[in-house]
């Protein structure tokens, strides 16, 4: 008796760790927004941006007040994470933020954002720092948020 169980104990845990395999983790998340986001300004001979942990937690927090519904979706709040990051980073002179909400993966964002003409020009604005961060809200749906700064 005990085998049977053992089976779909089994095959219930390979349907798992196959399903985990393709929900990316928020840091696998973030560093294929950064890798994409680097690769389609590199396409158009502009220096990658570098990754700011400051500016990942203003992100992060973002996407996390996006998905559980403490502020709408949108820039709700924009000037204030902009003077959080003139706080943490000295000399910042540049601002701007990219939101989106439902892509799977990192490449599906950025394809979306380059798709939308002020998000492209935000990726490829003259900024030196990046800040990324996602949520994922009840449903399942990833919240994506980009800051640049410079």
């Amino acid at each position: 008796m005990k085998r049977p169980f053992l089976t779909v104990s089994l095959a219930a845990l390979l349907i798992f760790v196959t399903l985990a395999s393709f929900i990316p983790d928020s840091n696998g998340l973030v560093n294929d927004v950064l890798d994409q986001t680097n690769q389609f300004r590199k396409s158009k001979r502009l220096p990658a941006l570098q990754m700011n942990d400051d500016l990942n937690d203003i992100a992060r927090k973002h996407s996390e007040n996006m998905a559980k519904g403490r502020v709408g979706f949108g820039h709700s709040g924009f000037n204030q994470r902009e003077k959080d990051a003139k706080k943490k980073i000295d000399g910042i002179h540049a601002f701007a933020e990219n939101v989106l909400y439902g892509a799977n993966t990192g490449k599906e964002a950025v394809n979306l954002w380059k798709n939308s003409s002020g998000h492209r020009r935000n990726m490829l604005g003259n900024y030196k720092y990046i800040g990324i961060g996602t949520a994922k809200d009840k449903q399942g749906r990833i919240y994506y948020t980009q800051v640049f700064a410079d």
